[in-house]
This record gives C-alpha cells, structure tokens and sequence, in this order.
C-alpha cells in the first residue's frame, strides 16, 4: 500500500487521470483501501488519506502559480532563484500562525468550560508551535547570501523606519504575540478567584496554595495548564531573541536593531525586539508564587538542616 501511494505522490503532473495500470487495481488482500481507484466490491473501509490534499489539486496549484509568474512582469525580471524557497517559508510560517491562533481561541473555550486538561494540552501545542516558527524561520540560514541580500533590495525589503524590525509587517503574527500574552487574563478563572481591585496578592495567594498542594485530584490538570503558560511566555521570548540574531546573521545587525540612528546603542528604546525579549513577566502572580515558594523551602531546609541558627522571621 505505501509504494501505491508513493508512486501516485511522485507520478508527473498529468498523468493523474490516466489508466493507473497494475499496481493501482491491486490489494485484493488488502483489509482496506486507499481510494485510487482500486474496485471495492468487498466494501472494504477507505483509508481516504486523500480527502486532506489530493497529488492532482497540488499539479493544478503548482500550474496556477507558474502561470501567474510568467504574466507578472515585476517577478519575471527577478531573476533570481532564491524567490520561490522565501515565497514558501513564509506561507508555511503563516500557515503556523494561523494554526497558533486557532489554539488560542481553542484554549479560552476550554477554560470557560473548565476542562483543565484539553485546556493544559493545547497551551502545550501552542508552545510547540512557538518553537516551530524558530525553526522554520531558520531555514533562512540557508539560502545563497548574495542571492538572498540581491533579492531583499529587489523585493523593497527595508526597515521602513528606526522602529520597524522585518517581522512586524505579519499582522497574524503581532496578533499571535498579542493573544498568546493575554493568556494572562485566564489565570484568575483556573485558580477560581477574581482579581483584587485593590491589588492585594488574591491570585498570587490562590497560585501558592495550588502549587504547594502538589497539584491534587483535579487539581494536576490546572498545575499542568499554569506551567503551560508559562511555557509559551518563555517560547514567545525565545522565538523574537532567535529571529533578532538570525536577522543579524542574514541581512545585518543594522536590521536586526531597527537602529539607523548613528550612536544610539542597540539597547535603546529604538530596539523594539530587545524590548520584547526583555518585558517583565506575562504571568507575574505566578512568577511571585514561585519566588515566594522558593524563599519559603529555602528557608525551611535551613531551619531544619540542623543549622543550630534560626533565620530571622
């Protein structure tokens, strides 16, 4: 069956609705069928692997987009191979985003019904998908440097101004950073309190007594959801210092900065990527539960360590 279905996958464009021969009419033993055509006279189940993209629909497309290139002046005087392999990673970093931001909005449903565990299991996914946008955006790395930086200037790739890194031009992108930061506003439903209006540690307190709890009953779902954001705050973090190096590495640390301003150090404000590595915490109740457990087993361990000295309360 896996040969079948490769040499349907590698057969040349326009060969789709031709007699399949042999191989495609048989599997009479088979205790499915792969939907190729094969007769089904037993009524064995389809595997239908087809119905998500058909070879045949992937040749119309792949005809599609060479013809739009022949009739597009700008992009026929490109000249330059390195166009297709930037067009595709940038639908495929898309395709992710969407897919990030599908979760997103599959992770409040969840929360809002209080199922702790497909909600923890999502918020895992969407870190994954965090650390699949890294490494998709890597493959820029290889590409031919010249061709790469020719094609740049040919595009109009350019900072646009001091304050306008490359990857603030996705929309889907700045709203998947966005969202993924208000998975801080979910954090007061899962440990079952409302915020105090007068900033008092109310959630703060609620996260101290869940984590020392050591996550009991139902409880291990909602320790596991809470990790999970704080997950993908460390994935977000780790995917804009990633894309402000490999920027470095490909176009130049001039772009990576968003610095055109000679003398102003790559700190400044004027480096809106440092700046988003560096924010304070997306969970800060949870980061101070930790800080304060933390202090709290430290000082425990040294009470009872046999010190003979008691820390001041």
């Amino acid at each position: 069956e896996r040969e079948r279905e490769r040499e349907c996958w590698s057969r040349p464009e326009g060969e789709d609705d031709q007699d399949p021969g042999p191989p495609r009419r048989g599997g009479g033993s088979s205790p499915f069928t792969l939907g190729l055509g094969e007769p089904n006279l037993s009524g064995k189940p389809n595997l239908d692997y087809d119905l998500v993209c058909r070879p045949a629909e992937l040749h119309l497309v792949l005809k599609q987009t060479k013809t739009k290139a022949n009739t597009t002046t700008a992009t026929t005087q490109l000249g330059n191979h390195e166009n297709t392999p930037l067009y595709t990673l940038h639908q495929i970093l898309e395709s992710w985003v969407f897919a990030g931001r599908q979760l997103l909005g599959r992770i409040g449903d969840r929360v809002e019904a209080r199922e702790w565990g497909g909600a923890s299991a999502d918020c895992w996914l969407l870190e994954r998908v965090w650390k699949l946008l890294a490494e998709v955006d890597d493959l820029h790395m290889l590409m031919d440097p010249d061709d790469f930086l020719r094609l740049k200037s040919q595009l109009g790739i350019t900072p646009g101004s001091e304050e306008s890194p490359p990857c603030f031009r996705s929309a889907s992108l700045l709203e998947l950073t966005r969202a993924s930061k208000d998975l801080r506003r979910l954090v007061p439903p899962v440990l079952g309190v409302e915020v105090d209006p007068n900033g008092g540690p109310r959630v703060q307190e609620a996260a101290m007594r869940l984590l020392g709890g050591h996550g009991a009953g139902d409880d291990a779902h909602k320790v596991h959801l809470l990790q999970g954001f704080q997950a993908v705050e460390s994935a977000v973090k780790r995917f804009f210092f990633a894309y402000r190096q490999l920027v470095s590495a490909v176009m130049g640390s001039l772009h990576a900065t968003g610095n055109r301003v000679v003398g102003f150090p790559p700190d400044t404000a004027l480096d809106q990527l440092a700046q988003l590595f560096l924010e304070p915490p997306y969970f800060p109740s949870l980061d101070a539960a930790k800080t304060f457990l933390g202090d709290l087993w430290h000082h425990h361990h040294l009470v009872v360590s046999g010190s003979g000295t008691r820390m001041p309360r």
